[in-house]
């Protein structure tokens, strides 16, 4: 319904602004008219003999004179038709949005019932006040959903760092847990790194997924790159970082001193010592000094494929590292969105206008807001509330500059993912991963001749099919992909033959992200994995285990398959699936389960053709729901623009167009003829 109206509501602004124009234009030509016909009255007075002595102006003159008057009169009353079509439109759509408005319309794609919330983040803040630049995680500007803060009174910087609650700072952290709960955020971090090592109490606490620090995203990205590639991990202070070995180790799988993670502290960069003085960070000073001590690292290192920004002051630099680097770069928003948008709506498929649209507006937060006058006297920091506006956001271009600006800005095109396809062809629903309107970016698809499901299922390639994977791999990289996935689940079996070949993330399957969601979660806590067959997915035990940390027979993980689900079968006979018909059977099924399981927290569709039942699940169960859709986003997110904060107008904006793909195409004539489904 809000869909409806909000594209007639559009529709209307459009054809006011048409009829404005029209209005305009009517109003200049009426002008020239009169200007036309006093020129025409002259000319039939000097073709008469008259005019104050004038020569007799030529047959020639005269005609075109009167050409134009008619030319002009026959202009007029084009315009008068247009306006009175406009007027026509615009009555048409004023009665269907009045329609809309005082009735419940339902269709394919409407529930029909009341639009639930709009998923918002809760924050569990430091007792330190200082004024945040737009991006850090304390800036509310940062986010594009609301935000809830709550101060722990007693949880100082050096608490944090030490790794240790008193019984007193224990109970608060526990009450602002449950507070921001109660507010109804759907996920819960922290605006410290080092509040990594409260992971495990807080998840304990919560029932939302917990993730304290930027650092869980660690083991998602270092299964996206061969072994010997180099992550960057950029913190405020790297001896600091260094100290909470042990618990990085234990709760994101991240080894501190591996030598795939290089670490380099921020501390020594002109301004930035304002960070730890809890004044205000000039982002205009730091920016440049930032840009040039990372190309002097990567200058160093040609094995670095990756950056991870750990300290939650440093998102407003991502955009100018991702624009100078071209290297993907995740922080503490990358890290957030990832679970926000397991709540959300994806408005590219699936179920529609069952989630309230977010308002754009954040709610004012002043430090020590939310709490109870007892405890705001427990706090050891005093509000700071002054905010030099002008320190916190990055300049743009001089108007001069411009157009030297966009000649640059030219040559930093949108991300594009790179797909590669099983040689199996079908007609794809809308969220299916072989759909291009799945996606909010560029596609590019390559099919591997000879690659059927049997030998992804099997796990082995033949020599000839794996040196066409290879040349897949490359091609799309050569094409400008930004990060490689599969169009097939089992595809995650060669998960290393392709990070190997790539210089760019492949995160074949949606396994990949089963780390991420599972250390924010108790560890009574259980995930749900819904796939296309249950039989067929746990002979991957072995692989999943080694290429993306998932252990099957671990009983935190409850595998289900869909492959009972009336309608479903469709998948596996390569037709066209019913999504309506097929969805409520789907959820029935995870209703089912979550029945007999009530400890289910989350859940992850393995199977590439699930993403279209994700948001019906989400609207039923209330529970976080990753896709093959949402992995491909948080990889893509890491080489996009973040229009919020940080610099801005140095990538080219995705033009929304999707280009068409047949299946075989960008295949050779010779690679054609391997084909088995062409």
């Amino acid at each position: 319904m809000a869909a409806l109206e909000r594209s007639m509501a559009e529709q209307r602004v459009q054809m006011n602004a048409l009829t404005a124009q029209v209005q305009e234009l009517r109003e200049e030509n009426a002008h020239l008219k009169m200007t036309v016909e006093t020129m025409a009255g002259v000319i039939k007075k000097v073709a008469a003999g008259g005019g104050g002595g004038a020569a007799p102006m030529n047959a020639g003159t005269v005609n075109a004179g009167m050409a134009l008057m008619k030319a002009i009169t026959s202009l007029a009353a084009k315009e008068d038709t247009m306006c009175t079509l406009l007027e026509q439109q615009s009555s048409m759509t004023s009665a269907l949005l009045k329609v809309a408005k005082t009735t419940k319309l339902t269709g394919p794609g409407k529930t029909g019932k009341k639009a639930g919330k709009h998923p918002a983040l809760g924050v569990v803040r430091l007792d330190y006040d200082y004024p945040p630049a737009e991006g850090d995680i304390d800036c509310p500007a940062s986010f594009g959903y609301d935000l809830y803060y709550r101060c722990v009174p007693g949880l100082t910087f050096e608490v944090a760092q030490a790794g240790k609650f008193t019984e007193e700072v224990e109970r608060n952290f526990a009450d602002a847990i449950k507070y921001l709960e109660q507010k109804g955020a759907s996920a819960i971090t922290g605006d410290c790194g080092f509040m990594m090592a409260f992971q495990i109490p807080a998840r304990k606490i919560a029932t939302k997924p917990v993730f304290m620090s930027s650092m869980c995203q660690i083991p998602v990205i270092a299964a996206a790159f061969d072994p010997n590639d180099v992550i960057l991990i950029l913190t405020a202070n790297g001896d600091s970082l260094r100290k909470q070995k042990g618990f990085l180790l234990d709760q994101c799988g991240f080894e501190v001193d591996s030598k795939r993670f290089l670490i380099r502290g921020c501390q020594d960069l002109p301004g930035f010592d304002a960070v730890a003085k809890g004044e205000q960070v000039d982002v205009n000073l730091v920016q440049p000094a930032m840009v040039k001590m990372t190309m002097d690292i990567l200058e160093k290192n040609e094995n670095i494929r990756a950056i991870l920004l750990e300290c939650t002051e440093l998102p407003p630099y991502a955009d100018a590292l991702r624009a100078k680097t071209g290297l993907p770069v995740w922080d503490a928003i990358t890290g957030c969105d990832f679970y926000i948008n397991a709540y959300k709506d994806n408005p590219r498929f699936g179920i529609n206008d069952w989630q309230e649209e977010w308002d754009e507006e954040q709610d004012e937060y002043e430090f020590g807001k939310n709490l109870i006058q007892t405890d705001k006297e427990h706090l050891k920091t005093k509000a700071n509330h002054t905010v030099n506006k002008s320190l916190a956001k990055v300049k743009g271009p001089k108007k001069n500059d411009i157009a030297k600006a966009k000649k640059k800005l030219a040559k930093k095109q949108n991300p594009t993912l790179g797909i590669i396809r099983l040689d199996y062809n079908y007609p794809p629903a809308a969220g299916d991963i072989d759909c291009p309107a799945s996606y909010g970016y560029d596609i590019i698809y390559r099919m591997v001749p000879g690659l059927t499901f049997d030998m992804a299922q099997a796990g082995k390639m033949t020599m000839d099919v794996l040196k066409e994977f290879k040349l897949a791999v490359k091609w799309l990289e050569s094409q400008g992909a930004c990060g490689i996935t599969g169009d097939c689940g089992f595809m995650m079996a060669f998960q290393p033959i392709a990070r190997d070949v790539a210089t760019i993330p492949v995160f074949m399957s949606s396994m990949v992200q089963c780390p991420m969601v599972s250390v924010a979660f108790d560890k009574f806590d259980k995930v749900l994995i819904l796939t296309a067959n249950d039989k067929t997915l746990k002979p991957q035990k072995d692989c999943l285990l080694s290429n993306c940390g998932f252990n099957v027979d671990d009983d935190r993980f409850i595998i289900i398959g869909a492959q009972d689900v009336p309608g479903f079968d469709a998948v596996e006979r390569g037709e066209a699936v019913d999504v309506p018909f097929v969805t409520p059977g789907m959820v029935k099924l995870v209703q089912d389960a979550i029945k007999k399981m009530p400890t289910i927290r989350a859940i992850i569709l393995e199977c590439t053709e699930l993403p279209p039942y994700a948001d019906a699940i989400r609207q039923a169960t209330n529970m976080p729901v990753w896709d093959a859709i949402t992995n491909a986003d948080f990889f893509i997110s890491a080489f996009k623009d973040n229009p919020r904060f940080g610099l801005n107008e140095w990538q080219m904006p995705w033009d929304e167009t999707v280009d068409e793909y047949q299946f075989g195409s960008n295949l050779t004539e010779a690679q054609k003829k391997k084909a088995l489904n062409l």
